[in-house]
């Protein structure tokens, strides 16, 4: 159930004795560091126009979405109706002049498939992170919808987000490679960590905020269970494993986040028990077997318990767009073939048979 708010100030101030939460949190005694600068207002990333001002978010009425023991997160409208998603980190044994240092950072990582950051606040006592509200929700949202069968989730759709994924932690890792100070990995990629934008493309949310949560700072990785790599490393190559998970989900049509089942052994055994055909959803075996089959193998490399033997993010995406598109010539083609045996078009037919098997793609220079 939601939780309503008439103001977001009863929400995000922190209550020293936590009365509000349903369940009992430690109360966090974060020390200033000499020379730390705590600044109460908003830091904003986002051009002038597109700012607010401390108050207006205070006065904002707020959904609270989801919370858990260092985060809750809140839907939150302000009075010009703009929305916003405002994350409230608590608990972090972080100081303010490290936890601004690394927005700053993950605020220059621009791409079109990456959650853009609109701004934060720091205090000693918790830290608030500020994106723009995406109404689609999330990946997790949507795969769940479509298991309680109110949405419909056809494996185009699933390849266009799987892909818009690859090409976010592509573009990540190759700036780290490229030596940028401000590239972080990720270490946190799950399903309700991919938001959904108004035309349905993958955003990567959450980028950067797992190094607050590293084992040398008394914690473990900020990953939920089932998606963490066994060495639980902060790399490319945890975040290849997660990634393999979530192509796992899209494959099977199941949620490990609400199931909490071990999605990575049942698949390999259904696979060596040579019952790999009953891994995958109804909506992918009927619509592109050989394409589900190419996917599997990269995702089954992505989870593979040896990071060594695990692919590069750009070799999955490479795999991924080899699938879509062949399945977008598998669909040309049937097209064209349904149009010719109803013998209704005879510019169709002409056009179908002119085009060369080498031709891929439209925009190819044959």
């Amino acid at each position: 159930m939601v939780k309503k708010s008439s103001k977001l100030l009863e929400e995000i101030e922190v209550k020293k004795n936590h009365i509000d939460s349903p369940i009992k949190k430690p109360t966090t005694h974060e020390v200033k560091l000499k020379g730390d600068s705590c600044n109460s207002e908003l830091v904003f990333f986002v051009e002038d126009h597109e700012r607010f001002k401390l108050e207006d978010l205070l006065r904002a009425k707020a959904d609270l979405r989801s919370e858990n023991f260092w985060s809750s997160l809140f839907k939150v409208k302000l009075e010009n109706n703009v929305e916003y998603a405002v994350k409230r980190l608590k608990n972090l044994q972080v100081s303010c002049d490290e936890f601004g240092e690394t927005l700053r950072k993950i605020s220059k990582v621009k791409h079109q498939n990456i959650l853009p950051l609109v701004g934060y606040r720091s205090t000693n006592e918790e830290k608030l992170i500020i994106y723009k509200y995406q109404s689609n929700g999330s990946l997790l949202n949507l795969l769940n919808d479509y298991i309680a069968r109110r949405k419909d989730f056809p494996w185009k759709l699933r390849l266009n987000i799987a892909c818009g994924i690859a090409r976010g932690l592509t573009f990540i890792y190759k700036k780290l490679d490229e030596g940028e100070d401000n590239i972080i990995p990720h270490g946190n990629i799950k399903l309700s960590n991919i938001l959904l934008d108004d035309k349905n493309e993958a955003l990567i949310g959450e980028h950067g905020l797992s190094k607050f949560f590293e084992p040398n700072r008394g914690t473990t990785l900020f990953s939920s269970d089932g998606y963490t790599a066994p060495e639980k490393s902060l790399t490319e190559k945890g975040d290849v494993y997660s990634f393999g998970v979530i192509l796992l989900e899209l494959l099977t049509g199941q949620s490990i986040e609400v199931s909490r089942i071990d999605l990575v052994r049942w698949v390999r055994s259904m696979v060596r028990e040579e019952w790999t055909g009953e891994v995958f959803d109804k909506e992918v075996r009927e619509n592109d077997d050989q394409g589900a089959f190419s996917l599997l193998n990269i995702a089954l490399l992505c989870v593979s318990r040896s990071q060594e033997n695990r692919p590069n993010v750009k070799e999955i995406l490479n795999t991924i767009e080899g699938v879509m598109n062949a399945h977008e010539q598998q669909q040309m083609e049937l097209s064209a073939s349904k149009c010719c045996s109803n013998g209704t078009n005879q510019e169709c037919c002409s056009l179908h048979q002119i085009i060369p098997d080498t031709w891929d793609s439209p925009g190819s220079n044959y």
